[in-house]
């Protein structure tokens, strides 16, 4: 009972900006004006959060971005085969690292001409190639990087994700609107964080009615996050001279096990396809589906307003101008590669 009540406010809070949210969306729909509802929830969440000051709010904003997204993610899962799953995969499995290799070395040299730590351009790295503030913390657990250099990381990654959320899916539809699971796996590999990954899915799949964009894009950002799992090791064994670093305990940290629930479910749904073939049981194993991916959705627009209502714009903007500097490249450099990797494909 305590529990409810301390989280009260942020419950009607939260929940009153995805209704709005999605009313919103419909009302401009109808007016044949597209606009997401993700969109809408990450735009208010932004106003609120830069304008009040709720501290009732944070916990339950913090359980819809710790929980509730990682719940939508898993369920998401459903949506695809197993087939799929592998197909999408396999295609962005190169681009991941190649991404990461030369970003890593772009970086590391505009470190060296800016005068600025090697830690802090790793940190950018991995938020940039990897999965955003997950593995920028994780990096910093490791190489023992200062409060600021890891604030101005999560600063600079968070930043620029969040200008890629609004941009973004109209790149991919401009360059990939025939081939949606390309526009998905741009997003997957471009964009840093997992959360702004999927807001700009939802945003891309709700714009031009494209699930298939969607699915891709989670696919490839979980490829993208696993990849933490050999990461962390190699950090761990580059600064073992230096650090004593607990890598099992590092990696059981860090490493996002929903993963393996949006793996098992997309197993559960192939499984599913083959089974049930009879009419009766069909319509109810298609409704049950359905009904998951409105769940899936739910969970994600929840997490979308607590993205919003956490991004401190003030903050943002004080950051100093070289680790910006080295956040614009390492954006930039990841989306240019991810574009002409994809165009060559087409």
């Amino acid at each position: 009972m305590n529990i409810i009540k301390q989280n009260i406010v942020g419950v009607i809070t939260i929940s009153s900006l995805v209704f709005f949210s999605t009313l919103l969306s419909h009302f401009l729909s109808s007016k044949n004006i597209l606009i997401s509802s993700a969109f809408l929830c990450i735009f208010f969440g932004l106003i609120v959060g830069n304008i009040f000051s709720f501290k009732m709010i944070e916990p339950f904003a913090n359980f819809c971005l710790k929980k509730l997204l990682r719940i939508g993610i898993a369920f998401l899962g459903l949506s695809l085969s197993l087939n799929e799953l592998f197909n999408y995969g396999l295609t962005a499995f190169l681009l991941v690292i190649i991404n990461i290799i030369i970003a890593f070395l772009i970086i590391k040299y505009l470190c060296n001409i800016l005068k600025i730590p090697n830690v802090l351009g790793y940190l950018i790295t991995m938020g940039t190639c990897i999965c955003g503030v997950t593995a920028v913390i994780a990096t910093s657990s490791i190489i023992k990087a200062d409060k600021d250099q890891t604030s101005y990381s999560v600063g600079v990654v968070t930043l620029f994700g969040i200008i890629a959320v609004f941009f973004y899916p109209y790149i991919a539809n401009h360059y990939f609107h025939l081939s949606p699971d390309l526009a998905g796996i741009f997003l997957g590999t471009a964009i840093h964080d997992t959360a702004q990954v999927t807001a700009a899915s939802v945003i891309y799949s709700d714009m031009f009615n494209s699930e298939e964009a969607l699915n891709s894009a989670m696919t490839t950002k979980l490829l993208r996050n696993s990849f933490l799992i050999i990461l962390i090791p190699l950090i761990a064994y580059l600064y073992k001279k230096e650090k004593q670093v607990d890598v099992k305990s590092s990696v059981k940290e860090f490493f996002p096990f929903f993963v393996l629930g949006f793996i098992i479910l997309c197993f559960l749904r192939t499984i599913g396809d083959r089974l049930f073939l009879d009419n009766d049981m069909l319509y109810y194993w298609k409704y049950s589906l359905f009904l998951f991916k409105e769940m899936s959705i739910c969970c994600i627009l929840y997490s979308m307003v607590a993205i919003g209502l956490q991004t401190n714009l003030k903050g943002m903007m004080s950051l100093g101008i070289k680790p910006m500097v080295i956040g614009f490249f390492a954006a930039t450099i990841v989306g240019l590669i991810s574009v002409f990797y994809l165009l060559i494909l087409l």
